[in-house]
């Protein structure tokens, strides 16, 4: 079992009242993970929601057989694999602990059976998932935005193909 303060330590849980911490609790184990341990591999089942208590994570996606990109680095408080939810669902990334990592983990499983059961418990962690989607969303539309103010011609070219699709 899982401690109260540990799942306080999520950010997704900041809103969520105890006696659904304690359901969470109830069912989820607390992990201890080496440096460069693999928790999730690109095109793999996703099985797992994890919970990152201490330590980094490492979200990486390979573009070329050559190249790989970070995307994130998941920080201590953060969580990942919210997307094990959904049926047949496939981690488009791998992730990587970069450092011993202390990581709480519910099986997905386990995760929808208590969100059919108890429909408080899925509303708070879906409205904080959404909350934390819509953030993510707003720092890559920045991220977007400064990319085409540094490249004109990217803008300009944007310009265009939105003039191209707009609806007369």
């Amino acid at each position: 079992m899982v401690k109260i303060e540990d799942l306080k330590r999520i950010s997704l849980f900041k809103n969520v009242p105890v006696h659904l911490l304690e359901i969470i609790a109830r069912e989820s184990q607390l992990k201890i993970f080496g440096t460069d341990t693999q928790l999730a591999t690109i095109n793999e089942r996703l099985d797992t929601f994890y919970m990152l208590i201490m330590g980094q994570v490492a979200v990486i996606k390979e573009l070329t057989p050559e190249i790989d990109v970070i995307i994130d680095y998941v920080q201590s408080g953060s969580c990942f694999g919210i997307s094990s939810i959904l049926e047949g669902s496939k981690s488009f990334y791998t992730a990587i602990c970069q450092e011993p990592c202390e990581v709480i983990t519910l099986s997905s499983q386990r995760m929808i059976q208590l969100f059919e059961e108890n429909h408080e418990l899925a509303y708070y962690m879906m409205l904080d998932v959404s909350k934390q989607y819509k953030r993510y969303m707003d720092i890559r539309a920045q991220m977007i935005l400064k990319t085409l103010d540094k490249n004109r011609e990217y803008k300009e070219k944007m310009s265009v193909m939105l003039k191209s699709s707009s609806i007369d």
